[in-house]
């Protein structure tokens, strides 16, 4: 009797030792990317015939000269149809033209927007890793509709007393949804990513702030509505987000991370191969980072990135 006693005290005690340990929290991340509807293409060879229809035997009914610029009304296997300034619609192979969105560049100071705040929303997700194409799954013990360390009644992301407009003296420089400049945070991420590139001799990322703000929404809603997932509740997928919000782009990716540091997010992005692709790929041409302190990662990283050649 006693010999079952004890053994039952041992592993009482043991159950209660390992319940009492503080498990590290490790950090997490995703990726996933598209192609957008082409709007817009630039003739790259030297003279482009445009065809009536799909075919190099069709009718050729104008010529275009490279660098000429064209709206896009569809695409047909290697062909885009493209209008006419004589409202013609006729048809250029692929391979002699480029993808582009025309325009200025937005590495500008945005022209602020009334919906560019987060709406408040009360739809919840599940904090979990995602891998592009597959459905988030619920993390073991972790209670949709909860953000872990929050206090109840406490707003999540924000420490009671502490007024958040106020920069901190750790060069974090806070900011609102809509702002001209990096934080000190999101300036450390760029350098990391831009010398990334750099050593593997890829073009240097340009920053977009339009781009950023979405990004820094997208950060603080994945910590205000408890998830962790490309698909938002309130927006839908980051390629609809950056629709939504008047983005253009041939090409978009994003990706996403929970961490407590800049260079630990980095690093794990560099080290997964998905995230590392999005990093490193030569079409990207400008990025938005979104760094938001809170959830049970310490910060919530949302990297975006868009093709946008001119």
């Amino acid at each position: 009797m006693k010999r079952k006693i004890s053994i039952l005290a041992i592993v009482m005690c043991l159950i209660f030792i390992v319940s009492c340990t503080e498990q590290p929290v490790k950090g997490t991340a995703s990726s996933i990317f598209e192609m957008g509807n082409v709007k817009n293409i630039k003739i790259t060879s030297n003279s482009c015939n445009v065809k009536e229809g799909v075919s190099n035997n069709s009718k050729t009914i104008d010529t275009l000269n490279k660098n000429e610029v064209c709206d896009v009304a569809g695409t047909i296997e290697d062909w885009y149809a493209v209008k006419l300034p004589t409202n013609e619609v006729g048809f250029v192979p692929t391979n002699q033209c480029t993808p582009i969105v025309p325009g200025k560049d937005t590495d500008t100071k945005p022209e602020t927007k009334p919906d560019m705040m987060t709406p408040d929303s009360n739809v919840p997700d599940n904090m979990t890793d995602l891998t592009p194409g597959t459905t988030p799954q619920t993390t073991p013990g972790y209670t949709p509709g909860t953000t872990p360390g929050t206090a109840p009644g406490a707003t999540p992301g924000v420490t009671p007393g502490i007024d958040d407009t106020t920069p901190d003296t750790t060069d974090r420089d806070t900011y609102t949804a809509n702002s001209d400049s990096l934080t000190g945070q999101e300036q450390e991420m760029l350098n990391l990513i831009n010398e990334a590139r750099a050593q593997n001799n890829v073009p240097a990322l340009k920053l977009d702030m339009e781009l950023t703000n979405v990004a820094r929404i997208k950060s603080q809603d994945m910590i205000d509505n408890n998830y962790f997932s490309h698909n938002s509740p309130t927006y839908g997928s980051p390629f609809d987000m950056m629709r939504d919000f008047g983005i253009e782009y041939v090409k978009a990716g994003e990706n996403i991370a929970g961490n407590r540091s800049v260079q630990n997010a980095h690093d794990s992005l560099m080290n997964s191969p998905g995230h590392r692709k999005n990093i490193l790929d030569p079409e990207f041409t400008h990025i938005g980072i979104g760094i938001k302190e809170g959830s049970q990662y310490g910060n919530i990283f949302t990297q975006m990135f868009i093709s946008k050649p001119q």
